[in-house]
């Protein structure tokens, strides 16, 4: 007798032929498996919402919904379901397109339980071990990503103490940026998550640039100001190993210097090509520009950035996000 490795395993049969479901509710129970059977796809789909099952097997010629689009509708959801298909012998070629759509197994009717049995478990066992295999590489991938993280932390912290203008700065831009993105609708974790590392990270490329050009008192010439626009590329070639994570954030740290007009840089895009994120760092970078002091001028106030922000609207900024920034920007960080 096959012995089943998973304790109880649950197992959700979809047959409409009532003696094979009975054939293999009774033989399944028999070697140890708990078993819930149903006779079409929309009774598997809705059991499978109210509970965890640890395999499915399913007849391929199904009344109404196949047993095929019942496969791809579970891929859907849940990649590493075990899946077993049934199916008769007209259904072979049907049955080898429902292995590459997601299947683990396809079996010819009628199947004995013990056949049935030794596929589930073999799937069983396949898909636990991809399950430990992304389990593992997911930790190293996280603990990657942290060590990354680490490493950039210090260059920006590295960047902001040569220079005790902009200390703060980037924490400030990202903590506007944020606030801002909270008041738009539809916005979900994921997307303020790579806005914050966006804007947290905006100036990073600037580690990039000689000092000599970064702190030099006065204006720059044609050549040394062609040098400075570098930063937004050297930044999103810094954060390439952030692109498996996050991947947006490459695309708003090169962008966070284009205009709403088209006539920033590097590229020159516009409107609403320029990723979201960027947009709001465009707003939030000057506003704290215009807040905070400078060797040339002293901090002004809220009300200056406001002005400032406003007669940018629809050229330097986008228009539609101009009145979040006049909604929420009283809460904003100022020096005066």
């Amino acid at each position: 007798m096959i012995q089943v490795k998973t304790e109880n395993p649950y197992v959700l049969v979809v047959e409409d032929d009532p003696d094979q479901s009975a054939l293999l509710e009774r033989g399944l129970g028999q070697r140890g498996f708990r078993v819930t059977a149903v006779r079409d796809a929309r009774s598997a789909l809705h059991r499978l919402t109210l509970e965890r099952f640890d395999a499915v097997v399913s007849d391929l010629g199904l009344p109404g919904m196949r047993g095929d689009e019942l496969l791809r509708l579970i891929r859907n959801v849940d990649q590493l379901l075990p899946f077993i298909m049934l199916t008769g012998e007209n259904d072979v070629t049907t049955a080898v397109k429902s292995v590459r759509d997601g299947a683990d197994e396809y079996l010819m009717k009628p199947a004995s339980v013990a056949s049935v049995i030794q596929h589930i478990q073999s799937a069983m066992d396949r898909r636990a071990q991809t399950n430990s295999d992304e389990r593992r590489l997911r930790d190293a991938d996280l603990a990657e990503l942290k060590a990354f993280l680490t490493g950039v932390q210090a260059l920006v912290n590295s960047l902001e103490t040569k220079d005790q203008y902009t200390r703060d700065h980037s924490k400030k831009v990202a903590q506007i940026a944020l606030m801002m993105a909270r008041e738009i609708p539809g916005m979900n974790n994921d997307r303020l998550r790579e806005i914050r590392i966006g804007a947290w990270l905006h100036d990073i490329g600037k580690i990039g640039i000689p000092l000599t050009i970064l702190h030099k008192e006065g204006p720059l010439n044609a050549e040394e100001w062609e040098e400075v626009k570098k930063h937004t590329i050297y930044g999103a070639r810094i954060l390439e190993p952030l692109s498996k994570h996050y991947p947006e954030v490459q695309r708003i740290v090169r962008h966070e210097h284009e205009r709403w007009d088209g006539k920033g840089y590097p590229d020159g895009i516009a409107g609403t090509d320029i990723p979201l994120g960027s947009r709001l760092i465009m707003i939030a970078d000057t506003y704290d520009a215009i807040c905070s002091t400078r060797p040339y001028r002293a901090a002004m106030t809220r009300e200056d950035a406001l002005k400032v922000i406003l007669e940018g609207s629809g050229t330097q900024f986008d228009p539609s996000l101009v009145p979040v920034f006049e909604k929420t920007y009283r809460d904003f960080p100022c020096a005066t």
